[in-house]
């Protein structure tokens, strides 16, 4: 790709607006408005999302235009927040774009308005998405984007291999690979040990087969905690697609109101030498170093690559909360090093938090301690 692009950029506002998709800050407000341009699609649609009935949500979602932009509203703020990203990245100029799981084609149809010189392409299994993909492009007048109908394993079928130097996959991996299990670990370092991956790589070697020498994977995945993304770097791997954990970022935004953050994870086939853990803690902490001093507080995976910096403790007490009926495990731990206290409050899915004290502070840390506990004890008895 090349190193400058001296494309104008497209406002991402504007194009959100021009398609009439709005934010709602609430799941009343969201079907409040779908209800509105469409009560027949939006009373079908309910019971899907809620997982009262079992359906096609994507089928039913882009029964219309007009309803499928509306059921937009509710990732309009994270859409913005990719595309916001895309837009930073000066050195993506693409020539040919493949985008994976396209649906209804609001992404597709913005590369070709961000890059007017390159061609390109979306898939999707839906029927009614690749209509609507259609009838979204020929609405804003693009005539760089192609939309059609293809099983994902059938790829290498339809395309020639290396043909693409820009492929983008956005909350498609998990449709296609099917059901996966949300991970459970106490420790990050311990659980990646045994190389754990997201799924069988056969599935990102199609990625790589069609992807150019020298050409970039984007892919912004439900990546719900570290041991998530530590497990797509792991198959990426496996299929030839080496993390660029330096390019790699997290993106905040909103959904229905609750504050929410997805990291965006760019590949390519060139060898990094580095390994998963180290590359996921820069990605966690490049914007926000890790300093190990007193008064120091640390939410996340951050909390997590402070608590193993630390180096050599004694254990001095802890509680513990098992949710019941549920597989969610809570820990409350105060934790001594030859020059601090810390309390470290965490979870087997993947919540962190850590605060660290002065030598001495038993009384600060069983006041914090309390405090975590007293957050927690609606979802359980502590021990």
């Amino acid at each position: 790709m090349s190193i400058e692009t001296k494309q104008r950029k497209p406002r991402i506002s504007a194009y959100f607006k021009t398609l009439g998709i709005k934010d709602c800050k609430s799941k009343r407000g969201f079907w409040k408005h779908v209800t509105g341009v469409d009560s027949v699609l939006a009373e079908e649609l309910e019971p899907l999302i809620c997982r009262k009935k079992k359906g096609n949500i994507y089928e039913v979602k882009n029964g219309t235009l007009p309803f499928s932009l509306a059921v937009e509203s509710w990732t309009k703020s994270f859409h913005k927040s990719f595309l916001t990203w895309i837009n930073q990245q000066k050195q993506l100029k693409p020539q040919r774009i493949l985008e994976i799981g396209c649906d209804n084609g609001l992404l597709a149809c913005w590369y070709a308005t961000r890059f007017p010189d390159a061609e390109i392409i979306g898939i999707d299994q839906s029927g009614n998405g690749i209509r609507c993909a259609k009838e979204l492009a020929k609405q804003l007048g693009l005539t760089n984007v192609s939309f059609y109908r293809i099983d994902f394993m059938d790829l290498r079928e339809h395309f020639l291999l290396n043909s693409f130097d820009l492929i983008i996959s956005v909350r498609a991996f998990h449709e296609i690979m099917g059901p996966l299990f949300f991970p459970k670990y106490w420790s990050l370092p311990d659980y990646l040990k045994e190389n754990p991956t997201y799924g069988d790589s056969k599935y990102l070697q199609i990625v790589d087969d069609l992807l150019t020498e020298d050409g970039t994977y984007l892919s912004c995945e439900r990546l719900e905690n570290p041991a998530d993304v530590g497990k797509w770097a792991n198959s990426l791997s496996q299929a030839n697609l080496q993390v660029q954990w330096d390019d790699c970022d997290i993106i905040d935004y909103h959904e229905l109101g609750a504050n929410k953050r997805s990291p965006i994870i760019v590949a390519t086939k060139r060898q990094t030498g580095i390994i998963t853990l180290e590359g996921m803690e820069h990605l966690y902490t490049k914007d926000h170093p890790i300093v190990l001093e007193s008064g120091k507080c640390y939410s996340g995976a951050k909390a997590e690559f402070a608590y193993h910096r630390l180096g050599e403790k004694t254990f001095k007490s802890g509680h513990y909360l098992d949710v019941p009926n549920h597989w969610h495990m809570f820990r409350f731990e105060i934790w001594e090093t030859s020059s601090f206290l810390i309390v470290y409050n965490y979870g087997n899915m993947g919540h962190r938090h850590l605060d660290i004290l002065s030598a001495g502070a038993y009384l600060e840390a069983q006041l914090l301690i309390e405090e975590a506990k007293e957050k927690s004890s609606h979802l359980g008895p502590i021990v």
